[in-house]
């Protein structure tokens, strides 16, 4: 428009594209007036900028003419755009002009080649059949743009259904939180004048930056109550695991340190390693910022409290420049966009929790001793505990760094202990030692109790077929002769174990058919792979029977669960054996279970053939 039309005509295009770029803010509830009209101004001095040196160059070669005033109006935007920041923002100019002037490339190459072969045109005819030719090439270029657009919104959608799947099975309340993350990411990066280019990836690695949670012990995130010092160590690890994940997404090693340093603090106190500043990648400056506003959000849906409580961690955990650039026009825009993903709410106590709570509350005579020890530079007392002084001064120079309490659990000489560690303030910390090995003791005697209770009722209800055994010991004594075994950790295996189970009934033949023994033992190993991680098929002989051992390393059966799993048709849970007992049961001559929080075992039996025996 400016070497066509002329000054005006340039200025006029401004307002018009400028306007309909921001009418997409009103979706927000209103146009940003300061900001639209700051924009138009630092278009119309590029502008302004060009017109000038258009009229000095325009009697020279028309593709140094074109390229010197398309140079002068990205420049001087790109001035002004600096000049804002470091006004508004306080940021330093020209941090990252290498990147900035890269990007003018092509911009520029499309300005020396297009504008003058526009230029060559001879009739109104002429530039009609150009502009036709010209519009049958764009309309290509959007089609094939428009499909890359919805490969790439189908790719962002399933990572992120991916994504809650996977932060509902690691725990309920982290169902949601990547993809909130992600958006929340989205609205942001446009004011923190992040390069367009990069923005994907950065809002994609937002999306899973917590996806090393899954290699972490789930009971860490369901517990109730602050983490021992063990389980936070175990925590803090789960930035590390994410990186190998990462590495096969993003195979660029930067992408990685994107998540890795995410829990970096500004003050240097953070996770891995304690960068602090500028030395903390700026995308992990961005997650962490994300990361904390989604959790104040989770807790507050006022815009104004939300901004409050994120400046109270700016210089702290967060960095205070990207702070400053967060308003409340954006935590309203994201309150919005956030609602597709809705924070879990805690459901009931489940019936476990609920006999667990009421035994606790019924059984405090079964706990045990308590008792203090004074913890000083190079002193303990009283000495008569008996416990690793390693230990005890490493739990205090712990509590005096942080100026808190510390909870630590301890496995010492058959007694299992709690430690509380709180500062005193003067170098010295006193611990609170609560021994638990009493109410532990009690409650295993309390689920083998339960056990046995449940152990007489399924062997009545089911002929004397199933046997619940009430520890592991007992299951042991009901083996014969060892056989064969074979590992269970991949799907790979079930084949493996199938062939182990043809071969054994080969040589010795059972009164079952062999195909529902096969059947039978191939869906217990198939248990293992959907509710446990390792585990374990083994085959032992015992006079006339033969027996399959299968053991896995799970989580167990939560006892009220045993007998619906057990004796229910079609009853399955998500820690239950599925449905698939009904079936073992039906195609075996005899069965035994045991299990506990440990794992799961079951012992199939089956009659041999007296006659290929005798």
């Amino acid at each position: 428009m400016l070497i066509y039309d002329g000054f005006s005509y340039a200025v006029l295009a401004i307002y018009c594209a400028t306007f309909a770029y921001y009418i997409k803010s009103l979706r927000r509830g209103r146009i940003p007036v300061i900001r639209l009209l700051v924009t138009i101004g630092m278009y119309v001095v590029s502008v302004l900028a060009s017109f000038l040196v258009w009229k000095l160059t325009s009697n020279y070669n028309i593709l140094f003419a074109v390229g010197m005033t398309a140079l002068a109006f990205e420049l001087v935007n790109l001035l002004l755009i600096e000049g804002v920041q470091a006004t508004v923002f306080k940021k330093k100019m020209f941090v990252n002009i290498k990147k900035q002037a890269a990007e003018l490339i092509i911009p520029l190459i499309v300005y020396i080649v297009v504008i003058p072969f526009l230029m060559l045109y001879k009739s109104d005819k002429e530039l009609i059949v150009l502009v036709l030719y010209t519009l049958f090439f764009l309309l290509i270029v959007v089609f094939f743009s428009h499909e890359f657009t919805k490969q790439l919104s189908l790719r962002k959608s399933t990572s992120s259904a991916f994504i809650q799947v996977l932060e509902g099975r690691i725990a309920p309340s982290l169902s949601g939180h990547g993809n909130r993350v992600g958006i929340i990411i989205e609205a942001l990066l446009e004011d923190f004048g992040y390069p367009k280019r990069s923005r994907n990836d950065l809002v994609q690695v937002a999306v899973i930056h917590d996806i090393g949670k899954a290699l972490i012990p789930s009971q860490i995130f369901n517990k109730r109550g602050d983490l021992t010092l063990s389980e936070e160590r175990e925590y803090q690890s789960h930035s590390e695991k994410a990186v190998q994940i990462v590495k096969t997404m993003f195979p660029k090693e930067k992408i990685s340190d994107w998540i890795l340093f995410h829990h970096e603090r500004w003050d240097g106190k953070g996770f891995p390693i304690g960068l602090h500043r500028e030395e903390i990648p700026l995308e992990s400056r961005i997650i962490a910022l994300s990361n904390t506003l989604d959790h104040i959000i989770s807790r507050q849906k006022d815009p104004e409290t939300i901004l409050n409580l994120l400046d109270t961690k700016s210089g702290t955990f967060l960095d205070p420049n990207l702070v400053k650039k967060v308003e409340i026009h954006h935590i309203e825009m994201i309150l919005e966009e956030i609602k597709n993903f809705p924070f879990h709410e805690e459901s009931p106590q489940g019936v476990e929790n609920s006999i667990n709570k009421s035994s606790q509350r019924e059984t405090y005579s079964k706990l045990g001793e308590s008792f203090f020890i004074c913890v000083g530079k190079g002193t303990i007392t009283p000495q008569e505990q008996n416990l690793p002084d390693s230990v005890l001064y490493s739990l205090a120079n712990t509590a005096n760094e942080r100026q808190d309490v510390v909870h630590e659990t301890l496995v010492h000489k058959n007694r299992t202990l709690d430690l509380y560690t709180q500062p005193l303030g003067t170098g010295k910390a006193t611990i609170f030692v609560h021994n638990l090995t009493p109410f532990l003791n009690y409650r295993r005697d309390l689920e083998k109790s339960i056990l046995e209770s449940y152990s007489e009722i399924v062997k009545t209800l089911s002929n004397n077929k199933i046997i619940v055994q009430t520890s592991k010991p007992d299951l042991i004594k009901e083996l014969g002769e060892f056989l064969d075994s074979v590992t269970i950790r991949k799907n790979s295996d079930v084949p493996k174990s199938r062939e182990v189970i043809k071969t054994i009934i080969i040589h010795n033949p059972v009164e079952l058919d062999s195909m529902k023994v096969q059947i039978a033992v191939t869906e217990a190993v198939t248990n293992i792979l959907k509710h446990a991680t390792n585990g374990e098929l083994s085959v032992f002989k015992k006079k006339e029977k033969l027996q399959f051992l299968i053991s896995d390393e799970g989580s167990g059966i939560p006892l009220h669960e045993v007998p619906k799993t057990i004796l229910v048709s079609g009853y399955t849970s998500k820690r239950s054996l599925g449905q698939g007992f009904k079936l073992i049961s039906k195609f075996s001559d005899g069965v035994h279970i045991f299990t506990s929080a440990e794992g799961t075992s079951i012992l199939i039996e089956y009659n041999i053939l007296q006659d290929r025996n005798s």
